[in-house]
């Protein structure tokens, strides 16, 4: 009786395992293996929606992670700030390597718009809650 319940757990957790590793071969871009440098995080409940998200807002909070050297980050910042529709963009509290910043724009625009903006500040993918890392050419 007791070698009965020994397989039986054997079996459960083989199993389980097997079901684990089939999940993770069937869905790979929950396994993004490796963070690429100064991707912009999002987080925010709204954010789900996506259009709605960039559309209703003139107040943008997102961190970048992994931006570079101070000099790198004042690139971002001097690139952000050129746009004539973008009213200040300031720099937060650097939180291990994920440096927060706050972008403010002047009227309301759509999700593409802050995809440009982004792309020619030199920021080219982005993550917004925990949907997947995409290009930000892909908002």
């Amino acid at each position: 009786m007791k070698l009965v319940k020994i397989l039986s757990i054997c079996l459960a957790l083989s199993t389980s395992l097997t079901s684990l590793e089939f999940h993770a071969k069937s869905n790979p871009s929950s396994l993004y293996s490796d963070t690429p440098a100064k991707t912009i995080c999002i987080k925010h409940p709204a954010a789900s929606n996506i259009d709605g998200f960039f559309s209703t807002t003139t107040v943008l909070m997102f961190e970048i992670y992994k931006v570079g050297s101070s000099e790198d980050l004042d690139k971002v910042i001097t690139s952000l700030k050129k746009n004539s529709n973008v009213e200040s963009c300031e720099k937060g509290p650097l939180t291990g390597d994920y440096q927060a910043m706050t972008l403010v724009i002047k009227s309301m625009k759509d999700k593409k718009w802050y995809g440009d903006l982004f792309k020619k500040a030199g920021l080219n993918t982005i993550k917004i809650n925990n949907n997947p890392i995409v290009k930000v050419d892909a908002l």
